[in-house]
């Protein structure tokens, strides 16, 4: 790592007026651009990259060949690999290229060299501390906040998603990008059951739907973090282990509140993923995947990829109606003596 690794608002004001802190998320994009040859290709790449969109019970699914997103999407994950590999998050492995901004002294904010979203972040903890939500759910909310001029944050849980498990960290990517984003209200209006409405905050599941969910929305920051323990602890309790519940998140917030979507899992990839030579199918589900945008890291499974397979994958990998429904109603029980 360079010693001139962190950049101070002075060096990012050359490429941005900073204001606000997703000012500083554009401004470093820009100085990584100008400096990284290995983003700035990506990047190039990326504009150029082949998509197509299934409908899907009324639903976007975006289907994107990503070949720089192969490392992420094939990385082994088991405690011996992650163990016998040097964590890539770390400042001391980063590439030599790379700069960082700190954020609220215990984060960095990193340019994600292989992007999804068209500006894609990073923002790991300084220290190696293993990926978990529960204790760090509230630096997710305040990034939520700080950035939302411009983005949204996202969380992989360490079975479900996040390629480094040992390392804990964050990912923010352009507001707007998502399909979730745009048909949120149509989902809870439509299909969603309200399972909490009390001081501000409301809370839905939405189960008839192909990646089922639980919402959060509110413009108290203590209510929702006590919501969000109350549903990590119930999940957890299903699940029958001490480990965190299996779960992805997206949280983002406008208009004074927020709003943190939280898909349960139950399988880290589907079976697929483990199949050999034609019915093989690298493709690992995260939290963007859940979110509407699928990533396929080779192109034989971008041509491949059809409305079942889809549906198949997100049967896999997320709770049955039975589960979910078990779920849900622990979830609004627990709610309803907050």
């Amino acid at each position: 790592m360079h010693t001139n690794f962190l950049l101070s608002d002075s060096d990012l004001s050359t490429f941005n007026e900073i204001e606000h802190w997703s000012d500083r998320l554009a401004a470093l994009l820009a100085h990584q651009m100008q400096s990284w040859k290995l983003l700035r290709n990506n990047y190039d790449e990326l504009a150029d990259i082949k998509r197509k969109t299934f409908r899907i019970d009324g639903s976007a699914h975006e289907v994107q060949w990503n070949p720089g997103r192969i490392v992420s999407s094939s990385a082994m994950v088991d405690e011996k690999s992650v163990r016998e590999r040097s964590c890539f998050l770390c400042k001391e492995n980063l590439p030599k290229e790379q700069r960082g901004i700190v954020y609220r002294d215990v984060f960095l904010v990193l340019c994600n060299p292989f992007p999804i979203f068209p500006e894609h972040f990073t923002i790991p903890r300084k220290d190696h501390t293993p990926q978990e939500v529960r204790q760090s759910f509230p630096t997710l909310l305040e990034l939520s906040r700080d950035v939302s001029d411009g983005y949204v944050i996202l969380y992989n849980g360490p079975k479900c998603g996040a390629s480094a498990p040992d390392h804990l960290h964050f990912h923010a990517g352009s507001k707007g990008f998502l399909p979730i984003e745009d048909e949120y209200e149509k989902l809870i209006t439509k299909t969603g059951e309200k399972i909490a409405d009390f001081g501000g905050l409301l809370a839905f599941a939405v189960g008839d739907f192909l990646r089922p969910f639980v919402s959060m929305e509110c413009d108290d920051e203590d209510l929702l973090q006590e919501a969000f323990i109350r549903y990590y602890e119930v999940a957890r309790q299903l699940s029958g282990g001490p480990d965190e519940p299996m779960m992805n998140v997206m949280s983002s917030f406008q208009d004074g509140e927020w709003r943190v979507i939280i898909f349960p899992r139950t399988a880290h990839r589907p079976s697929s993923f483990l199949e050999e030579g034609e019915k093989n199918m690298m493709v690992s589900p995260a939290a963007i995947d859940m979110c509407g945008v699928i990533t396929t890291p080779l192109e034989k499974d971008f041509n491949r990829i059809t409305e079942d397979y889809i549906r198949q994958m997100f049967r896999e990998v997320s709770p049955s109606r039975e589960q979910f429904t078990g779920l849900v109603q622990a979830v609004a029980a627990s709610l309803s003596d907050l």
